[in-house]
């Protein structure tokens, strides 16, 4: 009885301390989605039209779930409080469950995604990007309209300066652009040496592959990485609802010993 009393206080508080990690991990998640929020508005992502997959919108969704996460396991493992562990254990699992669908849902219709972010971002591109020039203009008149193309432009101009691609396909997409009617240039994140107006004059400075075949190419050149990234997060969900059921079924025999 002795040596499974000190195995039980043991697991407890390894799932207290790291409890403990995930909910501070959810305030420091919950930090970065404020900051975006704030300085870049609710636009930082690719999409325009799915703006609730933002960055910040993905990030305030994810810091809340492990905020709750977090506080039922420290509670629920510091309070022996079954009501806690059982609620933790159901919401771990369907973390876990909406990962697995997410995850093959993905894979299923990897081509209709595809073509989905394809329109968006040709979308986006023709319809929806600005320069710091129009951005500014446009905030006198509308703040919260700046927010949002501000972030959009923003989000694409970072895109391709870290892939080091231009456009969709490759830079013709940047061609008679609503921001640039009638002119055949790109944005300065488009140069392989950006600086001002570079995006004007000679293609051969311009990065010459679309980011849609960069993005894909980082996710291929990753997916071993992504492969273990993922079934280690998965391992962990496994190991902490185990020990979440453990440390139910010691608590219940405990007060209702047979």
């Amino acid at each position: 009885m002795g040596r499974e009393k000190k195995s039980f206080s043991a697991v407890k508080y390894i799932f207290f301390g790291f409890n403990v990690f995930v909910w501070l991990l959810g305030c420091g998640v919950l930090a970065v989605a404020i900051w975006l929020w704030a300085s870049r508005g609710p636009s930082t992502a690719v999409i325009p039209t799915y703006s609730f997959l933002s960055a910040s919108s993905l990030c305030i969704i994810s810091s809340v779930i492990i905020l709750i996460i977090g506080f039922m396991g420290c509670c629920g493992a510091f309070l022996e409080n079954q009501c806690l562990l059982i609620g933790y254990f159901i919401l771990v699992l369907l973390v876990f469950a909406l990962e697995i669908t997410a995850g093959s849902l993905g894979f299923v219709m990897k081509d209709k995604i595809r073509d989905v972010i394809y329109k968006e971002l040709a979308s986006g591109i023709k319809y929806d990007y600005r320069t710091e020039v129009q951005l500014n203009d446009q905030s006198k008149n509308n703040s919260f309209y700046d927010r949002d193309a501000r972030g959009w432009s923003t989000s694409l101009d970072t895109l391709q300066r870290d892939l080091q691609c231009c456009g969709v396909d490759n830079h013709t997409d940047w061609y008679n652009i609503q921001a640039w009617p009638n002119e055949q240039k790109v944005p300065d994140s488009c140069c392989i040496h950006p600086s001002i107006n570079c995006g004007f004059g000679d293609p051969s400075l311009w990065h010459q592959r679309g980011c849609l075949e960069e993005v894909e190419y980082w996710f291929t050149r990753n997916m071993y990485i992504l492969g273990v990234t993922g079934v280690t997060i998965g391992s962990v969900q496994i190991l902490i609802m185990v020990a979440a059921v453990a440390q139910f079924c010691y608590i219940r025999s405990k007060r209702f010993p047979l």
